[in-house]
């Protein structure tokens, strides 16, 4: 039995009702939304504090937030627009894997890069490590999402891909792991295994500090300047502000894929599993939006700012108190000369 195609609940058509179209309308309308105020407060640092646009990271964190929120957007038209031509069809399926998977790709580059700067020591100054690494998350986003495009109909046993089986067969199923699913869970696993080297990174390191510490004090004596680094402080810090990027493809896409395979070896769908799978979907704007506002430069720069704001409305209340004292002019001059406020108190 085939089912209009439909991409209200993840990178792959699924299952559509009335029910969860409406469900799905609220989540990603309220998705998009999110990344969009992201986006903007990303735009609105980079006004007031210009050199937030000079890392990498908070440059790519900005724009996926874009590409994040039009993702929904995308989506949200999808629910709503009618198309029988099979091409139609096509562009939209690939359309709407690309926006899915990129923005996971690029939240895995600012952990691939990083690697690259803390373990490799790669100068943050190259721009060919940084262009290497985008162009392969770009590609693995678009290429192999974008065999949708020519790959015949029959060969996945539908007659366009405008009706899909609602219970996919091997065929379809196979086509569907050599280009979604494979690519869904590879930025999960390539995050993970960064953010474990980074780790082990600051723990060898922090390690290699304490022993010379150590040997320092025995031979010199100990000395103030140099005591035992914080337990855990500078691991605990960098796993907080990269955590979130590979949660992304975990939460966001996982599960999608996970659903899929159920789908495929169970021979039946699950309407309960398809709401779960769109809010796990909605959830990716939330760790983006959150991925910036815990990024130490934009952090930083919100907080000196914001300084800056207190600063200059103090400022104005000064003046603003400093003019009001003068308008009532000097104080009144007694036969003595100029009385005091204790004075004046007595005499009215």
């Amino acid at each position: 039995m085939d089912t209009p195609v439909d991409l209200t609940s993840g990178p792959l058509p699924a299952v559509s009702s009335r029910a969860l179209n409406t469900f799905t309308i609220v989540e990603f309308s309220a998705s998009s939304a999110i990344s969009m105020a992201a986006f903007i407060y990303g735009l609105a640092l980079v006004y007031v504090q210009p050199r937030v646009w000079h890392s990498p990271i908070v440059r790519i964190v900005i724009v996926a937030q874009l590409i994040n929120s039009l993702r929904f957007v995308f989506r949200l038209i999808a629910i709503f627009t009618d198309i029988d031509a099979d091409f139609g069809c096509r562009v939209l399926i690939f359309l709407n894997n690309v926006f899915s998977i990129l923005p996971v790709n690029l939240c895995i580059y600012c952990v691939v890069y990083l690697q690259m700067v803390i373990i490799h020591k790669v100068s943050p100054q190259k721009r060919w490590p940084r262009i290497v690494i985008l162009s392969l998350g770009t590609a693995v986003s678009v290429i192999p999402t974008s065999w949708f495009l020519f790959w015949p109909a029959h060969r996945v046993n539908a007659k366009s891909f405008c009706h899909l089986p609602r219970v996919m067969d091997h065929k379809n199923y196979h086509f569907l792991i050599a280009t979604v699913l494979i690519w869904s869970y590879l930025p999960g696993f390539i995050g993970m295994f960064s953010i474990l080297c980074i780790a082990m990174h600051i723990i060898r390191t922090r390690r290699n500090t304490r022993q010379v510490m150590q040997e320092s004090n025995a031979a010199y004596g100990p000395s103030r300047g140099m005591g035992r680094p914080a337990r855990d402080s500078v691991l605990h810090r960098t796993i907080v502000n990269i955590i979130w990027f590979p949660i992304v493809p975990i939460i966001s896409l996982w599960f999608n894929a996970v659903l899929i395979s159920v789908i495929y070896y169970k021979r039946r769908t699950y309407m309960w599993l398809e709401y779960i799978n769109v809010v796990f979907l909605g959830l990716q704007s939330i760790f983006l939006a959150a991925a910036l506002a815990v990024n130490p430069i934009a952090r930083s720069a919100a907080a000196e700012y914001w300084h800056k704001r207190q600063q200059q409305k103090y400022a104005l209340l000064e003046t603003e108190a400093a003019r009001t004292i003068s308008s009532f002019g000097p104080p009144p001059v007694h036969s003595r000369g100029m009385v005091g406020e204790s004075e004046i108190e007595c005499d009215l």
